[in-house]
């Protein structure tokens, strides 16, 4: 039982695995589940088995790359340093972390497919979203008031405060992308999340 469940295992991964280059390089209508299962060494029906349409696929796959990409984005919001004499530097390396790590090749490829595929889909963020941004806003929140609690940040809310420091320092992105088609200007990036940074502080950091 044991073997056939990582057997299971195993064929999930490589279907999930093998998905994500494919929807990537085509887009969701002009991927095929033919050449999915092809690259995953699997056959067609073994594809419908484990996932059952291929909208459902594009959705786990979706989600699976979210988790993935925001995986280095979590470690630098749990490794934030909360002491009182390092907080401030802490945070601002924090800051310019999460805009490379929304800058990334596999980042920047997964925001432009979901939002090009939300007007075919409205729910595909949302269900992206879940899996990859609210996790490290949750973590973030508990940061920010782990900081409120010591009387370094004014923090009535949280999960507000997060999303404000996210918005702050990443407002620029966008433009200085050109939507995150390109790499942008490192120095003009770096300037762009100091500013966001110093307001948030004056919005939140006690005097």
């Amino acid at each position: 039982m044991l073997a056939q469940a990582i057997a299971r295992t195993d064929k999930r991964r490589a279907i999930l695995d093998a998905a994500g280059p494919v929807f990537g390089e085509h887009g969701y209508e002009r991927a095929s589940v033919d050449a999915i299962a092809a690259a995953a060494g699997v056959s067609k029906p073994t594809v419908y088995t484990y996932f059952g349409n291929k909208e459902r696929l594009f959705r786990e796959t979706m989600s699976d790359i979210a988790r993935q990409v925001n995986e280095a984005s979590y470690e630098a919001v749990v490794a934030l340093d909360t002491h009182p004499e390092r907080w401030r530097d802490s945070l601002r390396t924090l800051a310019l972390a999460l805009s490379r790590c929304g800058r990334e090749g596999c980042a920047a490829s997964l925001s432009r497919l979901v939002l090009a595929e939300s007007r075919r889909d409205p729910t595909v963020f949302e269900e992206v979203r879940r899996a990859g941004a609210e996790p490290i806003r949750e973590a973030l929140a508990g940061r920010l008031a782990m900081l409120g609690n010591a009387g370094l940040l004014d923090v009535d809310d949280p999960a507000a405060a997060a999303r404000h420091f996210i918005a702050l320092t990443q407002a620029q992105l966008p433009e200085l992308t050109v939507g995150g088609t390109a790499p942008g200007d490192e120095r003009l990036i770096g300037e762009s999340v100091d500013a966001g940074f110093e307001a948030f502080l004056r919005a939140y950091a006690v005097r």
